[in-house]
């Protein structure tokens, strides 16, 4: 019982991470140690079906929670509290660090730092891209754009430090699929959601399946190059998050409060990262 709330717990941050623009989903799941085993459960599922579930459910449970639950909250805070809310999560980034360290001290050859520099001038790269899109207009909406979403969303939740959020605010579909989740209680609303989050979802399912398999590939193959990416990907997430938050004004008293949090979201990113 204790594993499985603090897996949902972890589910709820990821979900939560999930939601906010330049945060990865993939990443936070990697600072809670249940990147890897997560990508090996879904890609060997039928192997060992019952622990397979008891892993992967109270997760999937957390994010959905955090999804449908979180996102008014999140939606209000980062409205209101834009600097706090978004140190927090750079400190649950931040907290996850010292692991994945862990998993590469061994081996820093030139090869695996070439890996490493790579995800970040791709990242970088294309949040330059990103900034010359125009949204401020939704394109037609039908099921095969929307699944389309949905896969893109899995590779970004697949791939590290690539934020799915800030993928679909730069396709111009961020307040759609997010207004789709908020309100999906409202009975008035039921079928219009439906019609968003179905094709959604049902891409964003194909979308991590299809891709688990190759990640667990590279995981198990190349596992040490493959986490010299993730921390290329983790770093690069930093610096546009803080290139972000750096394009605003604010006050001392929400900057000293917004510092707290981010000492608080890394020492709760290490402390989670500690249980097993």
């Amino acid at each position: 019982m204790k594993n499985t709330i603090i897996l949902i717990l972890k589910g709820l941050i990821i979900g939560t991470g999930k939601i906010i623009p330049g945060v990865s989903g993939g990443l936070l799941a990697i600072t809670l140690n249940v990147y890897d085993k997560g990508i090996d459960a879904i890609s060997n599922f039928f192997k060992n079906i019952k622990k397979n579930l008891l892993f992967l459910l109270p997760i999937g449970i957390g994010i959905i929670l955090a999804i449908l639950l979180v996102s008014k909250l999140i939606d209000y805070t980062l409205n209101h509290f834009y600097l706090p809310t978004m140190l927090l999560f750079i400190g649950l980034i931040l907290g996850g660090i010292p692991s994945l360290i862990k998993e590469v001290k061994n081996d820093q050859s030139f090869k695996n730092i070439l890996v490493l520099l790579i995800p970040i001038i791709i990242t970088l790269s294309l949040s330059i891209i990103t900034n010359c899109f125009n949204n401020n207009h939704y394109q037609e909406i039908n099921f095969i754009i929307i699944f389309l979403l949905g896969i893109i969303d899995a590779v970004t939740m697949i791939i590290p430090g690539i934020s799915g959020t800030a993928i679909l605010m730069m396709l111009g579909y961020y307040d759609i699929i997010i207004n789709s989740f908020s309100n999906f209680t409202d009975i008035n609303l039921l079928y219009y959601n439906l019609t968003i989050l179905i094709p959604f979802l049902s891409g964003l399912v194909t979308g991590v399946i299809g891709l688990a398999k190759i990640i667990n590939f590279f995981l198990n193959r190349y596992r040490t190059s493959s986490y010299f990416a993730i921390i290329g990907f983790t770093i690069s997430s930093i610096l546009i998050l803080t290139k972000i938050i750096l394009q605003n004004n604010y006050s001392i008293k929400e900057i000293l409060l917004s510092f707290l949090l981010l000492i608080i979201g890394y020492f709760a990113s290490k402390k989670i990262d500690t249980i097993n």
